[in-house]
């Protein structure tokens, strides 16, 4: 059954990779990978100086600026950096169109893999193929992680390998496994590389698997020779796949992780001065206001509160409860399991990921994307929670199958629901808020990073006549992803449109929910002539100029 489900998963993904628009930061990713490949590849100049290697969009990547004065250089792209050489492959030339369309998929298999690894972990602590898949699908049916698998190949692809970090720390200490070692180094190394906030992985594992060791009296010199082996491998990979630190390796890991509180680099200041706009996270919607995020301790809480379904964050708190019941009797016993051991840990990755953002103020906007990592140990605790409730035992027969009876029953009834959600509302489902915050979500950011802009493009598309749409690509609108959205589309309905910068010289334009309390948002000259919603909260719309007509041929 797990085999069935995991083929046909990777079948719906082949179907839905392309449907979600683009996002803000896609074009710069593309850029950010390409600098770094030139950073590698230029340490083989006589190789590199004879070689013209072409990304599509970006161009030739001996025209990219030095990673070493690049704005984002803190930001790794080991895990993505693989797609830009696509078209080297013998027999492959995909087009622009084709290339972000591909990476979109690419970006999935991250999330696929983790999905897999997950899995895994489950199966190993829990002994129960069904509570496993159940788990997965659970991660699975959390909709604005799987919407954003497609393309939010930052923060998704962040929690992935966290996720296969967790797996390999898990499989290690509750089997002594060297493969769980071998998934830790790579999964600590990619972690780290994405976000250089993930290093803090190394030391929790050295910590906690340290404390495994002896609580349990392992003293196995295989065991130990292969667990430091892994320490020291890890680092060299981690090393080895972030170009950013060769060189000076402690001065730079310091600098990226100090800019990992603040997630905005000077040329995003510089632009947000200019446009005589706060810098980002300051100015975030949050409950109807614009807030400072640094400022409201209760923002990430309140965010994931909001977003993740709320069977999950009931099981969730049921984990806790059990952990912390769990605690004295251990202790009084001294019997510390390593299912236990690595039950504490989740929990104090989630409670120590959670208040050291609180505590140190760290910069999040865009919703909690920022933190996603935190739904790792997250929903291995719900999935805890709910295996601790059907185990829990009654000693009446009838009471115990009526307990199990309903638990089963509250988790088909929240996949139903979740998962009729998505199937209504898809490719908008990356706006997912649970039935708290749906009633509050016209005070919430929506549409962050106008990934509904291709939606706004394909009904555009129904407005052609003959005569090209003159459409608005102003980045005020849609956050700069109508661009992208208007690349991926095929050349020759790229060729329907007139795309133009200045809103005074378009017919039509999209709007993305961003920062927008409310619905029904006006803009002046245009009217609206579509409303893309769900459960009453506005997402985007498309807008028709009505007056102050500026092109030629205007009426």
């Amino acid at each position: 059954m797990p085999f069935v489900f995991f083929i046909l998963l990777l079948g719906i993904a082949l179907i839905l990779y392309d449907d979600y628009g683009g996002f803000t930061d896609e074009i710069l990713e593309i850029q950010t990978a390409a600098v770094n490949a030139k950073y590698i590849l230029s340490k083989f100049p006589a190789w590199f100086a004879n070689t013209e290697i072409s990304v599509p969009i970006i161009g030739k990547l001996q025209n990219m600026p030095d990673l070493l004065s690049y704005d984002d250089r803190t930001y790794g792209t080991a895990v993505m950096m693989p797609s830009i050489f696509i078209n080297q492959i013998p027999g492959v030339e995909l087009n622009a169109a084709q290339f972000l369309n591909f990476r979109r998929f690419y970006t999935f298999l991250n999330f696929y893999f983790a999905m897999i690894a997950f899995f895994i972990l489950l199966k190993i602590r829990f002994k129960n193929a069904l509570i496993a898949l159940t788990g997965t699908i659970m991660l699975m049916l959390t909709p604005r992680f799987f919407a954003e698998s497609f393309y939010n190949c930052k923060d998704i692809v962040f929690f992935s390998w966290v996720m296969v970090c967790l797996c390999g720390i898990g499989w290690y200490m509750m089997k002594n496994s060297r493969w769980g070692l071998v998934l830790f180094c790579f999964g600590f190394a990619f972690a780290a590389n994405t976000r250089l906030a993930g290093f803090f992985l190394w030391p929790a594992f050295l910590i906690i698997s340290g404390l495994n060791h002896w609580i349990r009296k392992i003293r196995n010199p295989n065991i130990i020779r292969s667990w430091l082996l892994a320490l020291i491998v890890s680092l060299l990979l981690f090393y080895a796949v972030t170009p950013y630190l060769w060189g000076s390796p402690t001065t730079r890991l310091s600098e990226g992780i100090r800019f990992s509180s603040s997630q905005i680099t000077d040329r995003e200041t510089e632009l947000l001065t200019e446009a005589n706009l706060k810098p980002l996270g300051q100015a975030e919607l949050f409950l109807g206001n614009y807030v400072d995020t640094k400022q409201i301790w209760y923002y990430l809480p309140v965010w994931m509160g909001i977003t993740i379904p709320v069977f999950y964050i009931l099981l969730f708190m049921a984990a806790c409860f059990g952990i912390g019941s769990s605690v004295l009797p251990a202790i009084l016993k001294r019997k510390f399991s390593a299912d236990l051991l690595f039950d504490w840990f989740c929990l104090a990755f989630f409670l120590t990921g959670l208040i050291g953002i609180i505590l140190l103020k760290m910069n999040l906007y865009n919703g909690w994307r920022h933190a996603y990592f935190l739904y790792a140990p997250f929903i291995y605790l719900a999935v805890l929670g709910f295996q601790a409730l059907l185990s829990m035992p009654v000693k009446n027969h009838v009471l115990r199958t009526c307990k199990n009876a309903a638990l089963l029953c509250m988790m088909l009834y929240s996949f139903f629901s979740t998962g009729s959600w998505v199937l209504r509302n898809h490719p908008l489902d990356f706006v997912y808020f649970n039935e708290i915050g749906r009633n509050y979500a016209q005070q919430f950011s929506r549409d962050y990073w106008g990934v509904a802009s291709k939606n706004c493009i394909l009904d555009l598309l129904k407005e052609f006549n003959g005569r090209r749409i003159s459409l608005d690509l102003n980045a005020d609108y849609t956050w700069g992803s109508i661009e992208y959205s208007l690349m991926r589309l095929p050349q020759k309905e790229q060729d329907k449109f007139d795309p133009v910068w200045k809103t005074e010289n378009a017919e039509y334009l999209c709007y993305s929910y961003k920062n927008t309390p409310g619905n029904q948002h006006s803009i002046p000259d245009f009217e609206m002539i579509k409303t893309y919603a769900i459960d009453g909260y506005d997402v985007a719309a498309i807008y028709k100029r009505v007056r102050n007509f500026k092109w030629p041929g205007a009426e």
